[in-house]
């Protein structure tokens, strides 16, 4: 198996957005545009080089309605993950927040995605050392300058998470799509197959084998515990959880729209549920 450099560049040109993916200043700026016109609250958690680690939540979160955390840009080559957050923000109306309490982390390596290689400036991997000890979260010798900043958070993210976590990543290295998911179950339930169907849609699934050491079958990944960010939140009680994995080896732009329509069927799953 080929080993990803975490100091190899990627980077690709986006017709959808008409810039290059690691062009940070087009990024944020249409961030802004659209935090404003949707009325999202913006929280700095903390800061990483010069950039802050920002946290945007739907407006008058309400107690009854379920409560969802999307995050993106752990790893600076996985860039799609925050230009799809961006066209799914494009296509978001202010209305869903009357069903949802939506809360957001658009991009946490913004060092790593501005030089388009997978680690932050330290050289840190930014979803690693995410440990819970007694309930609470704690920093190990792997954590991150970015991941001491939501461990920091770590009440904030439990309450934002507590109907559901998705991470979008990519693989850099794959031609094919795949999920890991975690549920209450044995076995992958109709909510692991619908997400990993809605990549389906844009790409082929991943066959049954290994990925990364960990089996993988039928396009799924099933309630791997590591010391991943997503797994951290199952662990702090998150209903849900998943980590889309679109294919670095596909079209850019479908990728955006791979992880916005994994954005939304999310959205869509929890409401269907309630």
């Amino acid at each position: 198996m080929s080993i990803r450099s975490p100091f190899e560049c990627f980077t690709w040109k986006s017709d959808i957005f008409s810039c290059d993916s690691n062009d940070i200043d087009t990024f944020y700026a249409r961030l802004s545009e659209q935090v404003s016109r949707l009325g999202l609250q913006e929280r700095k958690l903390g800061e990483t080089g010069d950039f802050p680690v920002n946290f945007y939540q739907s407006p008058a979160q309400k107690s009854g309605q379920p409560s969802l955390l999307i995050s993106a840009g752990f790893h600076g080559e996985e860039a799609a993950g925050p230009w799809g957050m961006l066209y799914f923000l494009n296509e978001l109306e202010p209305e869903l927040f009357q069903q949802i309490n939506l809360s957001l982390l658009p991009l946490v390596n913004p060092t790593g995605f501005k030089r388009g290689h997978r680690f932050n400036q330290l050289g840190e991997n930014p979803n690693r050392g995410f440990v819970l000890d007694n309930g609470r979260g704690k920093s190990n010798d792997d954590t991150s300058a970015e991941g001491k900043v939501l461990l920091e958070h770590s009440q904030l993210l439990q309450a934002a998470s507590k109907d559901g976590i998705l991470t979008c990543h990519e693989d850099v290295l794959l031609t094919d799509t795949y999920i890991y998911s975690f549920e209450a179950n044995q076995n992958p339930g109709s909510f692991s197959k619908h997400l990993r169907d809605t990549l389906g849609q844009f790409f082929p699934i991943a066959q049954d084998g290994e990925i990364d050491d960990c089996p993988v079958k039928d396009g799924i990944i099933f309630n791997h515990f590591d010391l991943s960010f997503e797994a951290f939140l199952v662990r702090l009680g998150a209903g849900v959880g998943v980590c889309s994995e679109t294919p670095g080896l596909q079209s850019f732009d479908q990728r955006i729209l791979a992880n916005a329509a994994i954005m939304r069927r999310f959205i869509e799953l929890t409401l269907e549920k309630q």
